[in-house]
């Protein structure tokens, strides 16, 4: 017979919770417990859940040690989502966490700390009778809806956002036919009545995952993965000067290091687990989940995520997306998949496709593609969608801002069904690199809270630290360029497509000069030396050119013209307004510096590389060229090259990137992740530098090209602070059975 009390205690308390429960059951209680102890580094077996599931009645034993315990959190949150009596027995004073405040707050509870013996196992007897429980010279009763303690019936919040249709009967017929095809190499999860759990699991604080201020590390990848049996997760953590992977097994409560991994981003799992996936230096790499030393696969050049399948491929992406390639496991056989702006690509069993989050569309918005691997024929599936990972339930997971969705989907007729909203508040980042992983077999869920990141306000900061927000709107703010006298502001907003945008700083008004629309993009803005005109990026459908416009006229004109091979970006003045200097990326390198004459019509190279250049700012005497180029391990470093040409100099010594010279020319300024660098500089027929020093510090939000500027006087900088402040994470949250809401 099962027991009908269910006893939730941390083996820390063992000795004392032992005395009690031998009281229960001398007074012919049938109690369940955990004689061993239940403490933070135990996964439940089926039996406790199981145990659980059948008891009429929780205890939960309050205390220090069992508010603190995982798997005690985790035990009344399943008897919380099947309407189970919870019963808190305070074994002392103790707070409840956050967490539990939901399941306990407003019961009626017994302390144990201030009853005899006697007096306590009396007030148990008969609050257990009142609940149904079979407890003898006791009345057992079925409690009133006043008098019973709240059983906390299923909850909409934060935790758990479910909208599902009255159709959803009907769609399970469609959906067990899908699980019971061949094509499901990987065997569905077992339909199961278990309930959904959410906890989270705490991360080093020596390792906390990564933020987006680890540029270019942290920012537009998805730095989390799951295995396909969901047994662990890989983390990119962020440590003092780079990053490094962690992995973490669930059933544990400890994360290990990864040996080997420095400056490792976008993790991915192999089918068996047995191997991670990574990219770091420009290469795609993998290491043994068993130790050893990571091994170089390929190289790969600025990736945005990949996928491996259960054919033995790797399929990714490089350069930013303009490519989808494909190795096999030893990293030979490279092909090119396709030629395309994706990223975070995730291979659909069989391999034959692989779902991409795409920028190839006239909508000039984020999409979740299909792509054909052998004919690199792309279809649209999901518009407003991104990060998309398969479910063996025959589903896709993916994110729209910062919300979770799944939706139906056949890998057989490559057709969607119903979709679903799954969780809200999850952290996503450029391109929608949302931060969250689904164990494609067990369908457990790992997420980081958070936002769509980027939304911000804009904010003076002087050297002194001390912050002045200016007063707009707040937005979701690209790169910033203040005019040459400082009164007005060019900037990029995405509004949801990117735009053009003018701020007038004395009168606040705000105005978009030139809209993105749902057909094209419109950024990267530039003054030219004169006030009254500005050049910026725009793109539509597949060509990235620069053009300039005067404020006066509606109408701009071609400076710069890309094709179909090439994105051309950004265009920095010298003073005089003769020469321009930008960077395009050709297929066959990286991104590259470039001048433009304006009077000769001609262009030259400044610098080409196999690494990427980018974010050109020019000396005041015009004859210096400060740029951000990758180094070693894929960290960014400012050089400085003469704008004549010749050999580029490395200014910043430990990473640095967005470089700009100071208004008097005494010091180049850059950023370091969350550090403002500045660097005295001497300038005749060569530069005489200082020792770097630190202006100010702060998580500002670190947008793609520059995210700051300086005023005309030099004293203050301009900023996007974040609204949101997300910053470092030591938790990362995990939901398990929720995909048995598919089955239910």
């Amino acid at each position: 017979m099962s027991a009908e009390v269910f006893v939730s205690y941390s083996s820390q308390d063992h000795t004392q919770v032992g005395k009690i429960i031998d009281r229960l059951r001398k007074a012919g209680v049938s109690v369940w417990m955990d004689e061993g102890g239940i403490d933070a580094a135990t996964l439940w077996s089926e039996a406790i859940v199981e145990a659980i599931n059948e008891s009429k009645v929780l205890i939960m034993m309050v205390s220090k040690h069992s508010t603190d315990s995982a798997n005690v959190v985790k035990e009344v949150m399943i008897a919380s989502e099947s309407s189970k009596t919870i019963l808190p027995v305070y074994l002392e004073q103790a707070d409840i966490p956050t967490r539990l405040k939901y399941q306990l707050t407003g019961i009626q509870h017994s302390e144990a700390y201030s009853l005899t013996p006697d007096e306590l196992l009396d007030e148990l007897l008969r609050g257990l009778a009142k609940n149904g429980v079979t407890v003898p010279g006791y009345e057992t009763t079925k409690a009133s809806a006043s008098s019973q303690a709240p059983s906390h019936k299923k909850r909409r919040g934060r935790q758990a956002q479910w909208k599902l249709p009255a159709l959803i009967s009907l769609l399970l017929g469609v959906l067990i036919g899908w699980l019971g095809t061949s094509f499901l190499k990987n065997p569905a999860p077992a339909k199961t009545t278990a309930p959904i759990l959410n906890t989270v699991i705490k991360l080093p604080v020596e390792a906390p995952f990564t933020d987006s201020t680890l540029m270019p590390l942290g920012s537009g990848r998805s730095n989390i993965a799951i295995s396909h049996d969901g047994a662990f997760v890989v983390y990119t953590a962020k440590t003092e000067t780079n990053s490094e992977l962690y992995k973490r097994i669930l059933s544990q409560d400890r994360a290990v290091l990864i040996d080997g991994t420095e400056g490792a981003f976008a993790p991915f799992i192999s089918p068996d687990g047995q191997w991670t996936g990574f990219f770091a230096g420009n290469k795609l790499m993998k290491v043994s989940m068993d130790g050893g030393k990571p091994q170089v696969l390929t190289d790969a050049v600025n990736a945005y995520g990949g996928s491996w399948s259960e054919t033995g491929r790797i399929i990714f992406s490089d350069r930013e997306g303009f490519r989808l390639l494909s190795v096999d496991e030893k990293g030979t056989n490279k092909t090119l998949i396709a030629k395309t702006d994706s990223a975070f690509p995730d291979v659909l069993p069989g391999g034959r496709h692989v779902m991409v989050t795409s920028h190839n569309n006239t909508q000039r918005r984020f999409s979740i593609d299909l792509i054909d691997t052998e004919t690199g024929v792309a279809k649209q599936l999901i518009f407003d969608a991104g990060t998309p990972q398969y479910l063996s339930t025959g589903h896709i997971v993916f994110c729209r801002k910062s919300e979770l969705y799944a939706v139906e989907f056949s890998p057989v007729t490559l057709e969607l069904g119903e979709e679903y909203q799954v969780q809200e508040s999850v952290r996503t980042e450029d391109k929608f690199a949302s931060q969250f992983a689904v164990a494609r077999n067990t369908g457990t869920l790992v997420y980081l809270a958070g936002n769509f990141g980027g939304l911000g306000e804009l904010t003076w900061i002087d050297r002194q630290s001390n912050e002045e927000p200016i007063g707009f709107k707040q937005k979701v703010y690209g790169t910033l360029d203040l005019s040459p006298n400082g009164d007005r502001l060019l900037t990029q907003v995405w509004d949801p497509n990117s735009s053009v945008w003018l701020y007038d700083l004395k009168s606040k008004l705000e105005t978009k000069i030139e809209s993105g629309g749902s057909d094209g993009f419109k950024g990267w803005p530039r003054w030219h030396p004169y006030e009254e005109s500005f050049t910026f990026g725009s793109r539509k459908e597949n060509l990235h050119e620069v053009l300039t416009r005067n404020l006066e006229k509606p109408a701009a004109s071609k400076l710069l013209q890309g094709d179909p091979d090439v994105d051309i970006v950004e265009g920095i003045w010298t003073s005089d307004g003769r020469k321009c200097v930008y960077f395009k990326s050709p297929k066959e390198t990286a991104s590259d510096l470039w001048i433009y004459d304006k009077e000769t019509k001609e262009h030259s190279e400044l610098i080409a590389t196999e690494k990427t250049e980018w974010g050109p700012r020019i000396s005041r005497d015009d004859k210096w060229v400060a740029f951000t180029t990758e180094k070693n391990g894929g960290e960014y470093e400012v050089y400085v090259i003469p704008i004549s040409g010749g050999i580029a100099e490395q200014v910043s010594l430990n990473g640095g990137e967005e470089p700009i010279w100071s208004p008097d020319g005494s010091e180049l300024i850059y950023r370091n992740g969350t550090q403002w660098i500045g660097r005295p500089v001497k300038a005749s027929n060569v530069l005489a530098w200082g020792d770097p020093y630190v202006i100010f510090e702060g998580n500002y939000i670190n947008a793609p090209g520059h995210s700051y500027d300086i005023s005309p006087d030099g004293k203050r900088f301009l900023v996007v602070k974040e609204v949101h402040e997300q910053g470092d994470s030591l938790e990362l949250n995990i939901i398990t059975n929720w995909s048995s809401k598919f089955a239910q």
